[in-house]
């Protein structure tokens, strides 16, 4: 292949392997122009609105306000976070062509995605911290121990879960729209249905927004336990696809 059909300039021959810090410059530019920026700034928006409207319930003082302020942060941190997650995760890829990613670095498809997705996930995590402890400082309930540990499942439960699904759904559809959507359509029938779902005991341990309904529930820490198995299942089955698709690359190489 000529130098000149070689995305993003990387030179393949052996003067470029002397000068790695190229190809990270490079890389680095390739993600940025990549990444979907506009979502990002819409998450931030929007947890600056909810630190500002959760404010607004609080300053009344009321016992309904402050029930409401409780029930907001739960939403927020557990299914705002997820969706956010779902939304973000199904872009990181798709829309991205393979072929280009493999011939612009030898770093690897699956090395690509994993920065791609820590990425979105400490910048997720970052607002979300913000927004914890914002509500924490004036009061607000999330779980019934309020530990570390608790706290910490309350997000990492519905960001693993919906992140991976979105992905995974983007991989086998090529699209990342849809993707999204097979991640948003559990969640949202958990938060329509949850009377019927929540009344069946088999569908607790798979309940998503669980800590907004049930946050002092026996069976809470069973859930996002569970949650986190299926997440890291859909993790090995995205695994398994990247792989199938870096063999069919090296292949047609």
């Amino acid at each position: 292949m000529s130098k000149s059909r070689i995305p993003l300039g990387y030179d393949s021959s052996p003067s470029s392997h002397a000068m790695p810090w190229r190809e990270y410059v490079l890389l680095a530019c390739y993600h940025l122009r990549l990444l979907n920026w506009w979502l990002y700034a819409l998450m931030l928006l929007g947890f600056l609105g909810s630190c500002a409207i959760f404010w607004l319930q609080i300053r009344t003082g009321t016992i309904e306000s402050i029930h409401q302020g409780d029930s907001l942060s739960r939403f927020i941190l557990e299914t705002g976070a997820g969706l956010i997650s779902g939304a973000l995760a199904s872009t990181l890829v798709i829309g991205d062509p393979l072929l280009e990613i493999s011939m612009a670095t030898r770093t690897g498809i699956l090395r690509i995605l994993l920065w791609r997705y820590l990425l979105t996930c400490l910048t997720l995590f970052v607002c979300s911290v913000a927004y914890l402890g914002w509500t924490l400082h004036f009061g607000a309930t999330y779980t019934q121990q309020q530990s570390p540990l608790s706290l910490l499942l309350v997000w990492l439960a519905p960001v693993a879960l919906l992140s991976m699904l979105s992905m995974l759904g983007a991989f086998f559809t090529c699209n990342a729209t849809l993707g999204a959507t097979l991640s948003i359509i559990p969640l949202v029938a958990d938060v329509f249905l949850h009377d019927e779902l929540l009344s069946i005991a088999a569908m607790r341990p798979i309940f998503i927004p669980y800590t907004y309904w049930a946050h002092d529930a026996p069976d809470w820490w069973v859930n996002r336990l569970t949650l986190l198995g299926i997440a890291g299942t859909l993790a090995l089955c995205s695994w398994w696809r990247l792989r199938h698709e870096e063999h069919l690359l090296s292949d047609a190489r």
